[in-house]
């Protein structure tokens, strides 16, 4: 009976988290993309200790960087997947990859060697992260559940 109200615990709990990273993403598709620049600096302000400089920078930076994502997310939206063929499919998997390259090196510029580091760090994590939440709702979707 103890494991029984453990499992229904710790299930609820973890329900629970799934809809406020729900509520969480559509409360950020809400913001412009100036507003989600401009919160995305102030963290990377938080986290990297940036000085007012490289703030600037960095705001104009995010900027730029949030106008070019919401671009490539509608285009991605008007695609129809299954029906491109496997060059354009390649042609957008390199595109993108230039766009991250680039924006890569635009940091390299603002940040010093110590915080970019931890940037990177930082980075893969949220990657390791990505990928696991993506990982898990194919297997949902396979699952047939929502």
């Amino acid at each position: 009976m103890k494991k029984l109200m453990i499992i229904l615990f710790l299930g609820s709990t973890l329900f629970s988290f799934g809809q406020n990273e729900e509520k969480q993403r559509k409360m950020l598709e809400d913001f412009s993309p100036e507003q989600h620049a401009i919160l995305q600096t102030k963290k990377m302000a938080l986290e990297l200790d940036l000085n007012d400089n490289q703030q600037k920078e960095m705001l104009d930076l995010n900027k730029k960087w949030a106008e070019i994502k919401v671009k490539k997310r509608t285009e991605m939206k008007s695609l129809n997947k299954e029906e491109m063929s496997s060059t354009d499919r390649f042609n957008h998997m390199n595109a993108m990859l230039d766009d991250k390259l680039a924006h890569q090196k635009e940091l390299k510029k603002i940040l010093n060697e110590d915080q970019y580091a931890q940037w990177k760090k930082m980075s893969h994590q949220r990657g390791k992260q990505l990928k696991g939440k993506s990982e898990q709702k194919a297997y949902k979707h396979r699952k047939g559940q929502k």
